[in-house]
C-alpha cells in the first residue's frame, strides 16, 4: 500500500503565520484610516480581521506593538521606494527631482499609509522601539548624505553641511504632503493634490541646494 504523503508541518504554519500577521496589520491600518491612531485597539483589529486575541498578542505583544510594527513596515517601504528612484537618477538635477517626486508620488498613491506615518511617529518615538526609530532614521539620512557628498565636493551643490541638505530638499514637500493629508482626512475640499505642485516643489528643492 502506498504511504500517505502529508505536507511539511513547518511550511504551512509559517505561511499562515505571515498571512495572519499581514491581516492584523491591514486591519490596524483600516482602524487608523477611520479614526486615527487612537482608534487602533485589540478589539477593533480583532473585529476587522477575525484574528484571535491570542494570535494578536503572539505576533505583536500588545496594541503598541501593532502600531510600531505597522509604522516600521510602512517607513521601510517608503524609504525603499524613494531610494530606488534616487539610485536610478543620473546627475544632480535628476537626483533632487527623484527625491522630491519619488516621495510625493508615493504619498499620493498611498495616502492612508502616508497619513499613518505622520500620525504614529510620536507614539513610536515615545514607546519601547525608540532606538529602532532612531536607527531607521539614521540609516535613511546616511544614505541620502552619501549621495549628496560627492556632488558637494564636485561643486555641483552648494558648500553646505551634507546633513542639512536632506532637510532643504525634502522639508517643503513633506510639509505640503502633511498638510494635504491632514485636510484630506477631514471635511471639505482641502488642499489641491501634491501632484498639482510637483514641478514647483522639485524646482524649489533644486534651487535650495544647487551651486
Amino acid at each position: 500500500m502506498a504511504s500517505r504523503i502529508t505536507p511539511s508541518p513547518s511550511a504551512v504554519p509559517a505561511e499562515a503565520s505571515t498571512d495572519r500577521r499581514q491581516d492584523i496589520l491591514n486591519a490596524a491600518l483600516a482602524c487608523a484610516a477611520e479614526g486615527g491612531v487612537d482608534a487602533v485597539s485589540i478589539d477593533g483589529v480583532r473585529a476587522r480581521c477575525g484574528a484571535s486575541v491570542g494570535s494578536i498578542y503572539h505576533h505583536f505583544g500588545n496594541r503598541d506593538g501593532i502600531v510600531a510594527a505597522l509604522f516600521f513596515d510602512i517607513f521601510h517601504d517608503q524609504s525603499r521606494s524613494v531610494q530606488a528612484q534616487l539610485d536610478a537618477a543620473q546627475g544632480v538635477e535628476a537626483g533632487v527631482q527623484a527625491l522630491v517626486t519619488g516621495y510625493l508620488d508615493w504619498v499620493v498613491a498611498q495616502p492612508e499609509r502616508a497619513r499613518f506615518l505622520f500620525q504614529a511617529r510620536g507614539a513610536v518615538a515615545a514607546g519601547q522601539r525608540t532606538p529602532d526609530l532612531a536607527e531607521a532614521a539614521r540609516r535613511r539620512n546616511q544614505a541620502l548624505v552619501a549621495w549628496f557628498e560627492p556632488h558637494r565636493q564636485s561643486g555641483a551643490l552648494r558648500d553646505l553641511p551634507c546633513e542639512l541638505m536632506p532637510s532643504l530638499v525634502m522639508g517643503p514637500v513633506q510639509s505640503y504632503c502633511r498638510a494635504w493629508l491632514s485636510e484630506r482626512s477631514g471635511l471639505g475640499g482641502g488642499l489641491p493634490s501634491p501632484t498639482t505642485y510637483r514641478a514647483e516643489l522639485a524646482d524649489a528643492a533644486l534651487r535650495a541646494v544647487k551651486a
